[in-house]
């Protein structure tokens, strides 16, 4: 007789960035599904409780859902949320299709249909054109270029850099804009910005004994990364990130935040200030956050 399928709850607020309690909560549920799923069960997944979806933790959401399904096919199952906004968006996103649930809401509501939502296994960017004429419409051409230049060499860096040359990788990416003000969220499941950096023989030299000891070495290399340091003669995963990180510093109070494998780099335009650490769950692959406001964006 099989055992029945382990009932694991879903957070009340799927988020990683910014929250820390909310993040360790989120990590703690992908691990408890990883390990049950791992050892053979079968594994239900209750959305009773789920008020509130960030797309940060829903971009990682899917990944690991398309991860799951792929190496444990037929082992998971779930409910459909009481809340409302969250069935539409997840929905809306394909994950309850997924996980085997027919599609019963109709799409509505405004905090699910101004996020563009884009996925893909290359670095075509044809399905982002949509959102880059609403943003060409709100702020004019020259911002606009230079925003889809910089999502654009974000997207060449996962296929080019973030998976191997053997066959593409999917990335997801929600944005959205709103009075001038702009969000863009970058996920894959590929090879981690620290990992690509440290196979290239010169970054031993960049990192001291003092960073390895206190765990800052990932943060310290999605630094190098994101500031495309020539001292560290390091491919930068192309030149997407330095590009954005410019971008960023140029927008008042932008942010930008990179997440990848146990390390993380965050700027601050409201603080002005670049900060690194160490996560304590690590990621896979990389997610970034980018929020601009273009209304004070210096020419």
């Amino acid at each position: 007789m099989q055992s029945a399928a382990r009932s694991i709850q879903v957070p009340v607020h799927l988020r990683y960035y910014a929250d820390k309690q909310q993040r360790k909560e989120f990590g703690g549920f992908l691990e408890q599904v990883e390990k049950s799923l791992a050892l053979g069960r079968k594994v239900f997944l209750n959305f009773c409780d789920t008020k509130r979806l960030f797309p940060c933790g829903v971009l990682i959401f899917m990944g690991i859902v398309d991860d799951w399904i792929q190496r444990f096919p037929n082992r998971l199952s779930a409910n459909y949320p009481s809340d409302d906004l969250v069935e539409q968006m997840l929905q809306h996103v394909g994950v309850l299709q997924k996980l085997g649930l027919s599609p019963r809401k109709k799409i509505s509501h405004d905090d699910v249909t101004r996020w563009h939502y884009f996925t893909g296994m290359n670095v075509d960017a044809t399905p982002i054109e949509p959102f880059m004429e609403q943003v060409r419409m709100i702020v004019g051409e020259a911002a606009q270029m230079g925003l889809a230049d910089c999502v654009n060499e974000a997207m060449t860096n996962v296929r080019h850099h973030a998976y191997d040359s053997s066959g593409g990788g999917r990335w997801w990416i929600f944005a959205t804009i709103s009075d001038r003000r702009v969000f863009v969220a970058m996920h894959d499941r590929g090879s981690s910005i620290p990992a690509t950096l440290l196979a290239k023989p010169d970054i031993w030299d960049y990192l001291t004994g003092r960073v390895w000891r206190q765990g800052r070495a990932d943060g310290k290399l999605i630094s190098a990364a994101a500031e495309g340091r020539t001292s560290t003669r390091l491919p930068y995963r192309g030149k997407g990130l330095p590009e954005m990180l410019q971008f960023t510093k140029l927008s008042e109070n932008g942010e930008l935040a990179i997440y990848s494998r146990r390390g993380f780099f965050r700027f601050s335009g409201r603080e002005k200030i670049e900060s690194v650490g160490r996560l304590t769950k690590p990621i896979t692959g990389t997610l970034i956050v980018w929020m601009l406001n273009l209304s004070g964006t210096t020419p």
